[in-house]
Protein backbone atom coordinates (compact mmCIF):
# COMPACT_ATOMS: atom_id res chain seq x y z
CA UNK A 1 0.00 0.00 0.00
CA UNK A 2 3.43 2.48 0.92
CA UNK A 3 4.45 1.96 -2.61
CA UNK A 4 1.62 2.36 -4.16
CA UNK A 5 0.79 5.72 -2.67
CA UNK A 6 4.09 7.03 -3.01
CA UNK A 7 3.77 5.92 -6.41
CA UNK A 8 0.35 8.02 -6.88
CA UNK A 9 2.41 10.88 -5.23
CA UNK A 10 4.68 11.27 -8.08
CA UNK A 11 2.43 11.00 -10.58
CA UNK A 12 0.52 13.33 -9.56
CA UNK A 13 3.36 16.39 -8.21
CA UNK A 14 3.71 17.45 -11.96
CA UNK A 15 -0.55 18.01 -11.39
CA UNK A 16 -0.19 19.37 -8.18
CA UNK A 17 3.04 21.95 -8.88
CA UNK A 18 1.05 22.86 -12.36
CA UNK A 19 -2.19 23.97 -10.83
CA UNK A 20 -0.54 26.27 -8.28
CA UNK A 21 1.84 27.90 -10.57
CA UNK A 22 -1.39 29.01 -12.33
CA UNK A 23 -2.28 30.81 -9.03
CA UNK A 24 0.88 32.41 -8.38
CA UNK A 25 1.09 36.02 -8.70
CA UNK A 26 3.61 36.70 -11.92
CA UNK A 27 7.12 38.36 -11.84
CA UNK A 28 7.25 40.63 -14.42
CA UNK A 29 10.64 41.23 -16.09
CA UNK A 30 10.82 45.34 -16.39
CA UNK A 31 13.63 44.94 -18.90
CA UNK A 32 16.08 46.36 -17.01
CA UNK A 33 14.57 48.53 -15.11
CA UNK A 34 13.78 48.88 -11.32
CA UNK A 35 10.29 48.66 -9.99
CA UNK A 36 8.38 52.61 -9.54
CA UNK A 37 9.09 54.03 -6.34
CA UNK A 38 5.77 55.54 -6.06
CA UNK A 39 3.23 52.61 -7.16
CA UNK A 40 0.06 53.89 -10.19
CA UNK A 41 -3.44 52.85 -9.11
CA UNK A 42 -6.42 53.33 -7.38
CA UNK A 43 -5.79 55.15 -4.03
CA UNK A 44 -2.03 55.42 -4.70
CA UNK A 45 -0.26 58.47 -5.30
CA UNK A 46 1.05 59.17 -9.06
CA UNK A 47 3.92 59.85 -10.09
CA UNK A 48 4.55 63.50 -11.92
CA UNK A 49 4.67 62.25 -15.75
CA UNK A 50 5.22 64.99 -18.65
CA UNK A 51 3.69 64.33 -22.21
CA UNK A 52 5.15 65.81 -25.06
CA UNK A 53 3.40 65.81 -28.82
CA UNK A 54 5.30 65.29 -31.47
CA UNK A 55 4.67 65.24 -35.55
CA UNK A 56 6.80 64.66 -38.49
CA UNK A 57 5.10 66.98 -40.56
CA UNK A 58 6.22 65.22 -43.51
CA UNK A 59 4.10 62.15 -42.83
CA UNK A 60 1.52 63.40 -40.97
CA UNK A 61 2.33 61.46 -38.18
CA UNK A 62 1.58 62.53 -34.25
CA UNK A 63 3.29 61.11 -31.47
CA UNK A 64 3.01 61.05 -27.97
CA UNK A 65 6.04 60.70 -25.86
CA UNK A 66 5.61 60.11 -21.78
CA UNK A 67 8.49 60.25 -19.43
CA UNK A 68 7.97 60.24 -15.37
CA UNK A 69 9.65 61.99 -13.11
CA UNK A 70 11.17 60.15 -9.63
CA UNK A 71 9.53 62.07 -6.66
CA UNK A 72 12.40 63.93 -4.22
CA UNK A 73 12.48 62.29 -0.88
CA UNK A 74 11.05 65.33 0.65
CA UNK A 75 7.97 65.83 -2.10
CA UNK A 76 4.68 66.06 -0.43
CA UNK A 77 1.67 64.63 -2.99
CA UNK A 78 -0.95 67.56 -4.02
CA UNK A 79 -4.13 65.71 -3.24
CA UNK A 80 -3.30 61.81 -5.39
CA UNK A 81 -1.12 63.53 -7.73
CA UNK A 82 3.04 64.20 -7.05
CA UNK A 83 4.03 67.68 -7.89
CA UNK A 84 6.10 68.08 -10.93
CA UNK A 85 9.69 70.09 -11.56
CA UNK A 86 9.19 73.53 -12.25
CA UNK A 87 11.68 73.57 -14.92
CA UNK A 88 11.76 70.31 -17.44
CA UNK A 89 15.11 70.02 -18.18
CA UNK A 90 16.36 69.85 -22.08
CA UNK A 91 17.04 66.45 -22.34
CA UNK A 92 13.09 65.53 -21.76
CA UNK A 93 12.42 67.80 -24.81
CA UNK A 94 15.20 66.21 -26.82
CA UNK A 95 14.04 62.59 -25.80
CA UNK A 96 10.27 63.29 -26.81
CA UNK A 97 11.72 64.59 -29.99
CA UNK A 98 13.73 61.28 -30.60
CA UNK A 99 10.49 58.79 -30.31
CA UNK A 100 9.10 60.59 -33.47
CA UNK A 101 12.89 60.65 -34.65
CA UNK A 102 12.95 56.50 -34.76
CA UNK A 103 10.09 56.05 -36.97
CA UNK A 104 10.91 58.79 -39.42
CA UNK A 105 12.99 58.69 -42.96
CA UNK A 106 14.54 62.44 -42.32
CA UNK A 107 14.70 63.10 -38.71
CA UNK A 108 14.81 66.74 -39.38
CA UNK A 109 10.95 65.77 -40.46
CA UNK A 110 10.03 65.70 -36.26
CA UNK A 111 9.24 68.86 -34.85
CA UNK A 112 6.87 70.01 -31.45
CA UNK A 113 3.32 69.44 -32.32
CA UNK A 114 2.66 73.40 -31.32
CA UNK A 115 3.44 75.19 -34.75
CA UNK A 116 4.20 79.02 -35.27
CA UNK A 117 2.47 81.22 -37.82
CA UNK A 118 4.99 81.13 -40.05
CA UNK A 119 5.20 76.88 -40.34
CA UNK A 120 3.76 76.35 -43.56
CA UNK A 121 6.26 78.69 -44.88
CA UNK A 122 9.15 77.57 -43.12
CA UNK A 123 8.91 73.95 -41.84
CA UNK A 124 11.35 73.32 -39.17
CA UNK A 125 11.78 72.92 -35.24
CA UNK A 126 12.58 76.34 -35.07
CA UNK A 127 9.02 77.19 -35.83
CA UNK A 128 7.64 74.81 -33.15
CA UNK A 129 7.44 75.71 -29.21
CA UNK A 130 9.01 73.17 -26.95
CA UNK A 131 6.98 74.56 -23.95
CA UNK A 132 3.61 74.81 -25.60
CA UNK A 133 4.06 71.30 -26.47
CA UNK A 134 3.69 69.62 -23.54
CA UNK A 135 1.61 69.05 -20.90
CA UNK A 136 2.32 68.29 -16.98
CA UNK A 137 0.20 65.80 -14.83
CA UNK A 138 0.35 68.33 -11.79
CA UNK A 139 -1.48 70.81 -14.08
CA UNK A 140 -3.88 68.57 -16.52
CA UNK A 141 -4.81 65.55 -17.41
CA UNK A 142 -5.75 65.75 -20.74
CA UNK A 143 -3.61 66.61 -23.63
CA UNK A 144 -5.07 67.44 -26.93
CA UNK A 145 -3.93 68.77 -30.69
CA UNK A 146 -5.97 70.95 -33.18
CA UNK A 147 -4.93 71.08 -36.53
CA UNK A 148 -5.87 72.40 -40.14
CA UNK A 149 -5.01 71.19 -43.21
CA UNK A 150 -1.96 73.40 -45.03
CA UNK A 151 -1.27 72.01 -48.32
CA UNK A 152 -0.22 68.19 -48.11
CA UNK A 153 0.66 68.68 -44.10
CA UNK A 154 -1.00 69.91 -41.29
CA UNK A 155 -0.32 72.72 -39.08
CA UNK A 156 -1.27 71.94 -35.34
CA UNK A 157 -1.29 73.57 -31.90
CA UNK A 158 -1.35 71.97 -28.36
CA UNK A 159 -3.94 72.61 -25.62
CA UNK A 160 -3.89 70.87 -21.73
CA UNK A 161 -7.09 70.63 -19.74
CA UNK A 162 -8.52 69.08 -17.10
CA UNK A 163 -11.01 67.15 -19.26
CA UNK A 164 -11.29 65.94 -22.72
CA UNK A 165 -13.48 69.23 -23.49
CA UNK A 166 -11.19 71.67 -22.29
CA UNK A 167 -8.62 70.13 -23.57
CA UNK A 168 -9.66 70.24 -27.23
CA UNK A 169 -10.86 73.64 -26.70
CA UNK A 170 -7.85 74.91 -25.29
CA UNK A 171 -5.51 73.69 -28.71
CA UNK A 172 -8.78 74.81 -30.63
CA UNK A 173 -8.43 78.03 -29.54
CA UNK A 174 -4.38 78.26 -30.06
CA UNK A 175 -4.35 77.02 -33.21
CA UNK A 176 -7.26 79.28 -34.46
CA UNK A 177 -5.61 82.25 -32.74
CA UNK A 178 -2.33 81.29 -34.73
CA UNK A 179 -3.06 80.55 -37.79
CA UNK A 180 -6.44 82.61 -38.46
CA UNK A 181 -8.36 79.91 -39.71
CA UNK A 182 -10.55 77.04 -38.24
CA UNK A 183 -8.72 74.18 -36.95
CA UNK A 184 -11.12 71.07 -37.24
CA UNK A 185 -9.09 68.10 -36.95
CA UNK A 186 -8.42 67.36 -33.09
CA UNK A 187 -7.49 64.28 -31.05
CA UNK A 188 -6.85 63.95 -26.92
CA UNK A 189 -5.57 61.55 -24.60
CA UNK A 190 -4.26 61.23 -20.95
CA UNK A 191 -1.16 63.20 -19.77
CA UNK A 192 -0.57 60.16 -17.55
CA UNK A 193 -0.64 56.68 -18.88
CA UNK A 194 -4.23 54.75 -18.53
Amino acid sequence: MRTWCTRLAILLLPLLASAASRGSPLDFNLGGYDKPTVLEGVGKVRTCTVTYLVENYVANDTYAARMQFTPAPTAVPLGAQMPCPTLVPPLVAETALNECRDHAINQTDCVFADMARGFPDKPNLANTAESASRCLSDQASQIAVACRNSGDSAVCNVGCGEDQAAAVAAARNRCEVTHQQACTITGVLPVAAP
